[in-house]
């Protein structure tokens, strides 16, 4: 019965797809009505296919595929950013052509490719922005007791993009006079239509009564969509609540191919990925470097901080130092969101753009992290974290990560509820991990570091599940987690 929906690569991997042949078909029809015929195609291949990739690339590290870029204001942002995407693909046909001057794309030529290709491009991203109030997936729920009618008022009050509540259905013997009442199970067909129902969801507790799942079940063999409520989440926000989380949920992630790639893949793209990244690196880290030794002199440009890796299995962890080296004289603290007392003039600086850190490409080569993972958290934290937040532990299961789902989509947190939002989305990458996942990781990162981090996301003014007060260790302080 559960229905798991596309990957988030592969919703990210149909709008790529989708630009980039629009690119090129306006580029193949620009030659037509340029020459009024398909010129010398065999030369202009190379330079329309590097431009349709290069827009691809930079408009989703420009976040114009992600969910957050639906959660801007006016299209007007959007619209500024798809320009820029535009006109780097551009650039990437003009370079080609000054590397090989056959294959070079003329004045009139690029003119018409632009005036077709720009047009269709601003259309797809209007209708992809617009979706949500064009064509709506209308949905309802089923609601049987107390507890899924809260579920049913959470899932209104998120407003998740493209979706829109049409209502709740009821059991058979339960009688409501609230307006969002569709009716009952009995009629459940006739309410699809009547209310052009595109998916009913449903909690997974109402498997437990024979007559809901005999309904679900018929429309399943009918055709019809039905999917548990988590993953409508799971599709539209890229994570899990916790609170629908349970131990079959956490069983049912696993498959075979996921399982290869944590096995025998995700290792040689770490050692593969860290020492580009060396290399490329290498100038920010001398950069860096230097700033420790000019704005706080006395102490070590590096420092080794203990973290809980796989398994839980401790490891020192490498960072160009940032604070004083009397940071922590009281003992543990989590960073703060703003402005940090402790950070030295400079180690701002490389914070925001995270060159402090480069050396932990250390750790990944010797096999202690993964470069995508959850972000590996303080001993100190993770014993009080895990009693605070269930299936907190899972995150443990596989490296911990330079970057992971969780930075690119969550800023620093402040709170016990921050750090469980982060390990939804930490959840979500350990049930869908792949290599194609991975990369797209790493092109956020690319946009989270040249923005200068995540600012405060919508996201943080959404549901986030309750948890009790936390009971901190002594000498630990509840501020923000760094990582």
């Amino acid at each position: 019965m559960h229905h798991s929906g596309n990957a988030h690569w592969i919703k990210i991997a149909i709008r790529a797809m989708r630009d980039a042949l629009l690119f090129a078909a306006a580029y193949l029809l620009a030659n037509y009505a340029r020459f009024s015929m398909l010129f010398r195609m065999d030369d202009y291949v190379l330079p329309i296919s590097i431009g349709a990739v290069a827009l691809a690339s930079s408009l989703y590290i420009l976040g114009l595929y992600s969910v957050e870029s639906h959660r801007r204001r006016s299209f007007t942002f959007h619209l500024i950013l798809l320009t820029f995407g535009f006109a780097l693909a551009l650039l990437a046909v003009t370079l080609v052509g000054y590397l090989s001057f056959d294959q070079r794309v003329g004045r009139g030529f690029m003119a018409l490719g632009c005036l077709f290709s720009y047009p269709l491009l601003v259309l797809n991203h209007w209708l992809l922005y617009h979706k949500s109030s064009i064509a709506p997936m209308r949905v309802a729920m089923i609601v049987e007791n107390p507890e899924q009618e809260e579920e049913y008022e959470r899932l209104l009050a998120a407003r998740t993009h493209g979706v829109h509540v049409v209502g709740y259905i009821t059991a058979p013997d339960q009688e409501s006079e609230h307006p969002s009442r569709l009716g009952s199970l009995r009629h459940l067909r006739k309410i699809i239509r009547q209310h052009k129902i595109d998916r009913i969801l449903f909690c997974e507790e109402s498997m437990n009564s024979e007559s809901t799942r005999s309904q679900l079940r018929q429309l399943r063999y009918l055709g019809f969509n039905c999917a548990p409520l988590l993953s409508l989440y799971e599709n539209a926000s890229s994570r899990v609540p916790l609170r629908l989380i349970n131990l079959n949920w956490l069983i049912q992630t696993e498959n075979p191919s996921r399982n290869l790639y944590f096995s025998k893949l995700k290792r040689l793209f770490d050692i593969l990925s860290s020492l580009i990244l060396l290399v490329l690196l290498s100038p920010a880290l001398l950069l860096g470097m230097v700033i420790v030794k000019v704005f706080s002199p006395g102490g070590p440009v590096f420092f080794r901080q203990q973290r809980v890796g796989r398994f839980g299995k401790k490891f020192s962890i490498y960072k160009l130092r940032s604070m004083r080296t009397d940071a922590e004289s009281s003992g543990p603290v989590w960073s703060t969101v703003g402005k940090d007392p402790r950070v030295f003039p400079g180690g701002a600086l490389l914070r925001k753009y995270r060159i402090d850190e480069i050396p932990q490409l250390i750790n990944v080569l010797r096999g202690e992290m993964s470069f995508v993972g959850p972000r590996p958290e303080r001993p100190e934290f993770v014993s009080m974290l895990a009693k605070e937040i269930p299936f907190y532990n899972e995150r443990h299961m596989i490296h911990p990560g330079l970057t992971g789902w969780a930075q690119v989509c969550y800023p620093y947190g402040s709170s016990v509820e921050d750090a469980a939002r982060k390990l939804e989305y930490d959840l979500y990458y350990l049930k869908h991990a792949g290599i194609i996942f991975d990369f797209l990781i790493l092109l956020d990162t690319i946009r989270v570091v040249m923005g200068g981090g995540l600012k405060q996301t919508a996201d943080k003014q959404t549901e986030v599940p309750a948890l009790s007060e936390a009971v901190y260790p002594s000498g630990i302080s509840p501020l923000s987690d760094r990582s």
